[in-house]
């Protein structure tokens, strides 16, 4: 017969496992996840990878050769920003999944970021996530 305090191992080892598991899947699918944006005109088609990092550019078709450059290097920025963006919000909604709700992934990952006020709301959120959630109210506050 087991003792109480070896199930609590026990659950908390398995708990690592799936949290492991998780964690590396999140990796695979960012190391391979890629974002096309293709322009409305369909003069060009740009792919970057989870980072953002511009890996390919294609013109589909040869609407390109009749752009005047400015125009030509705007819609490619245009269309490059636009896959940066998509790239982060996918990589935000798989890291969404590993964090409890209320994480401001996305404002992590997308800008500018007072580290201390983030840092206080991932330990808000995590101490919330700690409660019993019979005891908490919609607000997080504990009840009686």
């Amino acid at each position: 017969m087991t003792s109480p305090l070896e199930n609590r191992i026990e659950q908390a080892m398995a708990e690592f496992e799936r949290h492991k598991a998780s964690v590396a899947d999140f990796e695979a699918r960012v190391a391979d996840s890629r974002t096309t944006v293709t322009t409305k005109n369909r003069a060009l088609s740009v792919t970057v990878n989870a980072q953002g990092e511009l890996v390919e550019v294609k013109f589909p078709t040869g609407a390109y050769r009749t752009m005047a450059p400015a125009e030509l290097a705007g819609l490619l920025v245009d269309a490059v920003r636009d896959a940066q963006l998509q790239a982060r919000q996918q990589a935000a909604q798989l890291l969404q999944a590993l964090l409890p709700a209320g994480v401001p992934v996305l404002d992590m990952l997308t800008g500018p970021v007072d580290f201390d006020a983030t840092m206080d709301e991932i330990t808000r959120v995590f101490a919330e996530a700690r409660q019993p959630r019979e005891t908490r109210t919609a607000g997080g506050e504990r009840r009686p």
